[in-house]
């Protein structure tokens, strides 16, 4: 199997939602970015006899292993927040459903959803760009799969192995302090805010950048959208900068419809920003 240019981590899943089931997973919607916006990608998951994705992730190398369930979560939201209940956890993804040769990969995305991922993963890819969401580390839940947040620091070992830590305001609501802690042991650290937009800090730095005006319909997977959409462009361009306002605009379209129907190919996101640009002037 040849390997991909993009490379995401994570368990695949069912979202539930009232009345309705979509595939999901950060590793859906980060790997359909990266094949939308023209990138070779791949995905190495864990997932139940059960998954189907019906034709969904049509370009997608899938690579990983089979599992008696497939990690399911029920979604609500109010007043803007997410509510979690998860139902099934898929087995742990391992280093050895990494299939040969995909160490080359030039930009890997370990994106878990709940704490998958075992540490030898972070390990493997010596001379890749790796982008790490950690939301799936950030969460716990009870017996009765009731999700929480969880406090979560990088090992030095970890936190030695990935270049890029993004995550979302709601991630840290709990626990505000580790932001400081996450920014003096990853080079770069991007908070997600929704239709606020971002906020980069590298290089001691703190920079801002507003949300493209959109009409939101569903907000899931939109921080994993503008993660794939940001590594991509970082990867081509070596610009935080420039790779935070791509990444606002890719996201724009994902919550646009529902599930990954809104992640827009490369001429969508050009015309946008184009149009941007024009009426900032």
């Amino acid at each position: 199997m040849e390997c991909p240019e993009f490379i995401a981590i994570g368990h695949i899943t069912y979202d539930i939602y009232p009345g309705e089931k979509l595939i999901g997973g950060s590793a859906a919607y980060s790997s359909l970015t990266a094949h939308k916006l023209g990138v070779s990608a791949g995905m190495i998951t864990s997932r139940g006899l059960d998954f189907s994705c019906d034709g969904l992730l049509k370009g997608i190398n899938i690579a990983g292993s089979l599992s008696r369930n497939t990690t399911t979560f029920c979604n609500s939201y109010y007043q803007g927040r997410r509510k979690q209940i998860v139902s099934q956890v898929a087995d742990k993804i391992k280093k050895e459903h990494i299939p040969p040769g995909w160490d080359k990969a030039k930009i890997v995305h370990i994106c878990p959803v709940a704490d998958e991922i075992n540490q030898e993963i972070f390990n493997h890819f010596k001379n890749s760009l790796v982008g790490l969401t950690p939301q799936g580390l950030m969460r716990r839940w009870e017996s009765d799969g009731k999700v929480y947040p969880r406090k979560w620091i990088p090992t030095s070992d970890i936190a030695s192995k990935v270049e890029v830590m993004i995550f979302s305001d709601e991630d840290i609501a709990v626990f505000p302090e580790v932001l400081e802690e996450y920014k003096s042991l990853i080079k770069i650290v991007i908070v997600t805010q929704g239709n606020r937009g971002s906020i980069l800090y590298w290089n001691g730095k703190e920079f801002i950048f507003p949300a493209f005006k959109t009409e939101e319909k569903d907000p899931t997977g939109a921080g994993d959208v503008f993660a794939s959409a940001f590594l991509v462009k970082y990867y081509q361009t070596g610009d935080p900068t420039e790779s935070s306002r791509f990444a606002n605009c890719v996201a724009s379209f994902a919550v646009e419809q529902k599930g990954t129907l809104g992640i827009p190919n490369l001429d969508k996101v050009i015309r946008r920003i184009s149009m941007n640009n024009i009426e900032n002037d």
